[in-house]
């Protein structure tokens, strides 16, 4: 399901034609994150980023990312984005040298499920300078 999300944002924002997509990645969660349904089925985070990867192996835009799967601690969706930003953008914040030459600032964007927007109202789960982010 998390690999067709990303097709059909894909499909969107290029029929929007606002944007050029130049990647995406897939982030897997560490196994420190409390989620029920990750402890239940037991699947440690190497395997389901090898899962992923494996899931990826025909596509020409999707990428794993296994920085958040590989923290010690369940790392906030904020500091995920964050560490994006600086990934692709750099630490000065100058962008990346694009196909054509230029360097230019890319715009991160998020792309999650209804389960995690839906947590956005729940008392205490966000802080509310996060959500805003």
């Amino acid at each position: 399901m998390h690999l067709r999300m990303f097709e059909m944002a894909k499909d969107y924002i290029s029929e929007k034609n606002e944007f050029e997509i130049i990647g995406g990645y897939i982030s897997p969660v560490s196994d420190s994150y409390e989620k029920a349904s990750l402890k239940q089925g037991g699947v440690n985070c190497k395997h389901r980023v090898n899962m992923c990867e494996q899931g990826l192996l025909d596509s020409d835009w999707l990428m794993v990312d296994q920085w958040e799967a590989f923290q010690p601690v369940y790392t906030p969706t904020l500091k995920v984005i964050q560490h994006f930003e600086l990934m692709i953008n750099g630490e000065d914040g100058g962008g990346m040298i694009m196909n054509d030459g230029e360097r230019r600032v890319v715009r991160i964007m998020f792309l999650a499920g209804t389960d995690l927007f839906q947590s956005f109202s729940t008392p205490g789960v966000w802080k509310t300078r996060d959500v805003n982010f």
